[in-house]
């Protein structure tokens, strides 16, 4: 595929009925390969028993180097001789005319297997099998070609090889396969062999300067000593995740024809392996396929489609036989590294949990068990197993205490509820007991405002023994000073506002609170966010939070602290450098932020609340039951508009 989606195919075709001459051709589709256009020939020989076979393809997809977009095609001319070269041909008009084909090393040359891989500056590198090695060895070879594909150096080795071959299966016994990834220009070739102990096995090699020199092979299957064959690989763009598919015998009971996909996986570009792993969940057997001299025939290659990222899965495409014939199939390997959400879905959900947002987004459950898929990611619990999870630990209330002035200074806290049920909380706007706590400055008679999600005013409040006294003090939270406002209310699912501001436009520290009243976790607190003005030292900005559980377990938590943002909210004033800390009971500090890409970019972004700026601040903990202090502060003793939240991850 193409910098502009056209898809071609390379495919060879027979001349003559005894299959003893043929061409190369290529196909081009405009519509992502719904169609293709008739086949342009790329090559074909004279006459006198001359068959190219084994063709491969690649097309330079870099942007920026000389001959972006040129398309090259390889393949090895058998003939009347012993020879069988490597040749190749490109195009430089989206595959609508072919150079002649040219051979790449000695036209003498015994070769098959040719990979052509552009790397990231425009070269081109041909790994390919050589069965005229030193010493009358095999090898695996390679030529490079500093033009993208005109000229070529001279061959340099890649490694000698000890060829396997199935002893019933035709494979791809000299092919080996070759790629790059997108960043570093390393180049990784997989081939299968003997090993020193003369077990069959896939073989790794590694290449860090373009082929000048290679690692030493090393066995990337944990196979007994059993067949392996035909291996493909692919890498991510940035070469640190390398996937391997090939067939493998080891569940074959003995059998020769019997065999399984399977994988090999490195998360560090090829420095250590993963325990291999099957793909197939039905054995094919290879006798339902056609027989030929060489063995029953799956087809000379595997393929494994490259990943666009190092968390997007590999698509390997093999030939079995679970139909009663030699079919090709597909995967979607989601066997990666879950660093971050999108690789967790990709390891843990289906496609089609994936592509239903309620399913498989991060606020959906797949399972049910009250667990959203974010929490089961950061908790790595299974989100297919509701056994999985233990619900103990929920965000119980919340408390924030700033000074509180006039218009867009008033204290301002939002939360919500999520679930599917009713849930009563009580609310509190605390301002003259504060005093007792040694708070200055407070403010003498706060009032309370309850609105929606639409900013319709639900509750008022100025007084708590106003309206509700009796079953405000059944709860036991009543405020200490009746001046103090208090509301009790049973809330459908979704946000709210509660607003504190000082009776007559007074101005003074104070605190706003919300309680869960509701022990069900049907309904819970999903986030609480507080807006006020920081200033210096005891006008900071406090939030409160309290984790309540019945067991040990621990809640999941993110704590933001916003400034320049509001501003796009319509917001003045905005303090544009917060600073977060996070204390426990005892006042200990137990995570600061500054910058919240500083510490926790990866797992604060997988959570989908990372903010909009990057001088912003944010923590994500995991917190036990108890009460949490989060003090928001201006860098170097700024001031202005800030908001604090506290997200819980149910």
């Amino acid at each position: 595929i193409d910098l502009s989606g056209r898809v071609f195919l390379n495919t060879e075709a027979a001349t003559n009925a005894d299959f003893t001459e043929g061409i190369i051709l290529v196909s081009r589709s405009l519509d992502g390969g719904t169609t293709f256009e008739s086949p342009v020939v790329v090559f074909q020989p004279g006459s006198g028993s001359n068959f190219p076979d084994k063709s491969w393809m690649a097309i330079n997809t870099f942007l920026g180097t000389a001959n972006v977009g040129r398309i090259l095609v390889t393949w090895t001319l058998f003939g009347t001789t012993s020879a069988s070269p490597i040749l190749r041909s490109y195009s430089d008009d989206q595959g609508a005319t072919w150079s002649p084909g040219v051979v790449i090393h000695s036209a003498n040359a015994a070769a098959q297997g040719s990979q052509p891989v552009y790397l990231p500056d425009g070269r081109l590198a041909i790994v390919y099998w050589n069965f005229q090695g030193a010493n009358g060895g095999e090898e695996i070879d390679m030529v490079l070609s500093n033009d993208g594909g005109v000229t070529f150096g001279p061959p340099t080795l890649v490694t000698p090889t000890v060829r396997y071959t199935p002893p019933s299966i035709r494979s791809g016994t000299f092919l080996p396969s070759a790629t790059t990834d997108r960043t570093t220009g390393n180049l990784y070739v997989v081939y299968q062999g003997f090993d020193a102990a003369f077990v069959p096995r896939v073989l790794f090699t590694k290449s860090t300067n373009s082929g000048a020199s290679w690692s030493a092979p090393i066995a990337i299957t944990d196979n007994p000593n059993t067949g392996v064959f035909n291996p493909a690989i692919s890498a991510s763009p940035d070469g640190q995740t390398l996937t391997v598919s090939f067939y493998d015998q080891r569940d074959s009971g003995g059998s020769t024809v019997l065999c399984n996909l399977y994988l090999a996986q490195s998360f560090d570009g090829g420095a250590t392996w993963q325990p291999n792993i099957r793909l197939t969940s039905e054995t094919t057997d290879a006798s339902l396929a056609p027989l030929t001299a060489s063995g029953y025939m799956l087809g000379d290659y595997l393929g494994i489609a490259p990943t666009t990222g190092p968390n997007v899965p590999a698509i390997p495409v093999w030939v079995d036989t679970r139909t009663g014939n030699p079919d090709p199939f597909i995967t979607r390997v989601g066997i990666s590294p879950e660093v971050d959400f999108t690789s967790f879905q990709a390891s843990r959900l289906s496609l089609d949990q994936i592509n239903d947002p309620q399913l498989g987004g991060t606020t959906g459950d797949a399972d049910a068990d009250g667990a959203s898929n974010l929490s089961e990611f950061l908790s790595q619990t299974e989100p297919n197993d509701p056994a999985s999870v233990l619900l103990t630990a929920r965000q119980l209330n919340i408390s924030t205490r700033e000074v509180v002035g006039t218009g867009d200074n008033v204290l301002i806290g939002g939360f919500i509820v999520s679930g599917a049920t009713p849930k009563q909380v009580i609310l509190r706007g605390i301002g003259p007991s504060l005093a007792a706590a040694g708070v200055g400055g407070v403010l003498q008679d706060p009032t309370l405002e309850l609105r929606d999600g639409a900013g319709a005013l639900l509750f008022t409040n100025d007084d708590w023994r106003e309206t509700q006294e009796s079953a405000i003090a059944a709860t036991g939270l009543q405020p200490n000073d009746d001046r103090e406002a208090a509301i009790l209310a049973t809330l459908d699912p979704g946000s709210y506002t509660a607003i504190l501001q000082g009776s007559g436009g007074t101005t003074g520290n104070a605190l706003v609170e919300a309680y869960d009243l509701d022990d069900s976790p049907a309904s819970q607190f999903a986030n609480i966010s507080t807006r006020g003005e920081v200033g210096p030292g005891e006008a900071a900005l406090i939030g409160g939070l309290i984790i309540s559980s019945e067991a040990s377990a621990q809640a999941n938590i993110v704590v933001r602290a916003l400034g320049p943002s509001l501003g796009a909210s319509g917001v003045s004033g905005t303090l544009q450098d917060p600073t977060l800390e996070l204390h426990d009971s005892n006042g200990a500090l137990l995570a600061f932020d500054d910058n919240w890409r500083d510490a926790q970019e990866g797992i604060i972004s997988s959570t989908g609340l990372a903010p909009t700026d990057d001088r912003e601040a944010a923590i994500f903990a995991h917190l036990a039951a108890g009460a949490y202090t989060a003090v928001v502060y201006g860098k170097d003793g700024t001031t202005g508009v800030s908001l604090v939240e506290a997200y819980n991850i149910p």
